[in-house]
């Protein structure tokens, strides 16, 4: 039996197509064959670890080296070899997966792996995703050396990430089969950044006490009549027009690209009309929207002052989770509920609002200042500004 002889061969540099191509192919032209390869972009940056057996070629460090020099020419990739020694897995490996959520901050990385370290767990792989104020992270770690027993493990992991109001949760039978989880971006306040809200309010003299006095705080079932009762006889051919200058913040988009890699799927229950939720979930490929719906003439193409009880909204919550549950057939535990502030902007989903489209309908007399507000009101709850 010929004796392996493996090098780690490691790379980075900026993302372009076809570049694991570019690497593989001269290295199996010297017959050197990739055993085990881990390659990721992040935001860009690309980035390629392998292991390569060079057992049926005669090449040495040195003439591998030369072939490494002709892709980093070929590439611009910073990419180097050395020498390799595996070490054995073992037979009493013990897998648990570890899944936080919760609202991005500094630290948290910090915390978790200095606890699970503190306890002999070993982190083998992490993948993390902080955008738009959302943090996840999921943890494969080797618990068959903790310390302590692993009901344990988990309630100390959990106490402690629950006093950062990170959620928890674990996996240790068939970590590499994740169950199908859900992310659900509960959005009560307003979609419009404060920055937009007040320039919107400059342009038109709508007061803050005025928005205040349409949406008062804390009446969610009030604030969603009132907007309702505003937008009607608003054509939709109107609404259409406001929401094409709508678009998801870059950030947003990549969160959820991420999630959707990581094998989550993406809910979104907001007290904004479902014809913004609904624009968002194609852009985003949400794969389920739940929004305020509204009544529409379908004679007159028009919307109708009153709320569509006949059709799902986004509110009440639980009446969206037994939905969910249903149409995914997932527990309840496997929803992760992140919820915003009445008084802060959207976690997870933002977005950018042209004001020229907007301010034009307003300026042409399109729209009328009472079906201003119950426009601004469709975003979301108005927050205070």
């Amino acid at each position: 039996m010929v004796k392996q002889r493996l090098y780690i061969v490691h790379g980075m540099g900026p993302d372009a197509v076809g570049l694991v191509s570019r690497i593989a192919s001269p290295i199996a032209q010297a017959n050197g064959n990739i055993v085990d390869l881990r390659q990721d972009v992040l935001h860009g940056l690309f980035t390629i670890y392998m292991v390569v057996d060079l057992s049926a070629s005669s090449l040495e460090l040195d003439a591998f080296d030369e072939i490494l020099q002709e892709i980093r020419d070929d590439t611009g990739l910073q990419i180097t070899a050395d020498h390799f020694t595996p070490v054995a897995r073992s037979p009493e490996k013990r897998n648990l997966l570890i899944i936080c959520v919760g609202r991005d901050q500094p630290g948290i990385i910090a915390a978790s792996s200095k606890m699970l370290g503190q306890y002999n767990a070993n982190i083998e792989f992490a993948r993390t995703v902080g955008r738009e104020g959302v943090f996840l992270m999921e943890l494969l770690t080797d618990v068959s050396h903790a310390v302590i027993p692993l009901e344990n493990l988990k309630r100390t992991v959990r106490d402690h990430m629950s006093q950062l109001n990170i959620w928890t949760g674990f996996q240790d039978d068939h970590v590499f089969l994740k169950r199908k989880r859900l992310v659900l971006f509960q959005v009560v306040s307003s979609f419009i950044p404060d920055g937009a809200m007040q320039e919107i309010m400059l342009q038109t003299g709508i007061s803050r006490d005025e928005l205040a006095a349409a949406y008062p705080a804390g009446e969610v079932s009030a604030c969603l009549h009132h907007f309702a009762t505003r937008l009607d006889g608003v054509p939709l051919d109107v609404m259409n027009r406001v929401l094409s200058g709508v678009t998801p913040t870059a950030g947003s988009t990549e969160l959820v690209q991420s999630l959707k890699v990581m094998g989550y799927k993406v809910v979104l229950a907001s007290t904004a009309c479902g014809f913004l939720t609904e624009h968002l979930k194609k852009l985003l490929d949400i794969d389920h929207a739940y929004g305020t719906c509204l009544e529409v003439d379908d004679d007159d193409r028009s919307i109708v002052g009153e709320l569509a009880t006949d059709r799902m909204g986004g509110f009440p919550l639980p009446a969206v989770l037994e939905h969910l549950a249903g149409a995914e057939k997932v527990p309840a535990d496997d929803v992760t509920i992140i919820a915003d502030d009445e008084r802060v902007e959207p976690v997870g989903i933002r977005i950018e609002l042209n004001l020229e489209v907007l301010l034009d309908c307003v300026n042409k007399r399109v729209l009328s200042r009472d079906q201003l507000l119950g426009l601004l009101g469709s975003f979301g709850i108005p927050r205070t500004v």
